[in-house]
């Protein structure tokens, strides 16, 4: 298992911008897999939560090593206009400006994507997440071709508090995936 702070993220939000193309991420996180001896490269996955569901998403679109993608509560697209003050402050801070942060947020739309979305996918998302600004992901299960829909009725964002009712079906299912 590899888990990275990607641009703009975790560790790195303070030095870095936000990647709107973060296959190029996973691609370059793949490609420095690929340079240890051992590792099975043929049964790669990511999951990604949040904003890393989006990005899940878009590496399952363009990054042909991948086997799987699991899209926890990530946005189907954005909508500037909408998004809540805390969502789009963090934004210009991370991106370097308001008008850079929109310009990031207008960006992020799986609407062409969706239905390139060949390999499995999972989407994996509570019923309670109403984030203003955000269409939620439930409309990439139904437009990538080889989606599930794993709607956990009572979950927020992030489902942290439903983690029984996700977490463990969300583990088999890559399994079974990549086994």
């Amino acid at each position: 298992m590899l888990a990275i702070d990607g641009p703009g993220q975790g560790v790195l939000a303070a030095t870095s911008a936000p990647e709107p193309d973060y296959h190029r991420v996973v691609g370059r996180a793949l490609d420095a897999l690929a340079a240890h001896d051992g590792l099975d490269l043929a049964r790669t996955a990511v999951v990604g939560l949040s904003l890393g569901g989006y990005y899940a998403a878009m590496a399952a679109a363009h990054e042909s090593r991948l086997r799987a993608a699991v899209a926890v509560s990530g946005p189907y697209r954005l909508d500037w206009a909408g998004v809540v003050p805390f969502v789009s402050e963090t934004l210009a801070q991370r991106c370097g400006g308001p008008e850079a942060a929109r310009a990031f947020v207008e960006r992020l739309d799986l609407t062409g994507l969706a239905p390139t979305i060949t390999l499995p996918l999972l989407v994996v998302e509570g019923g309670e997440d109403r984030i203003p600004g955000v269409t939620n992901a439930t409309v990439l299960a139904e437009h990538a071709p080889n989606a599930e829909l794993l709607l956990v009725p009572h979950g927020n964002h992030l489902l942290g508090t439903a983690l029984p009712d996700w977490l463990p079906a969300t583990a088999d299912w890559l399994t079974a995936r990549l086994a």
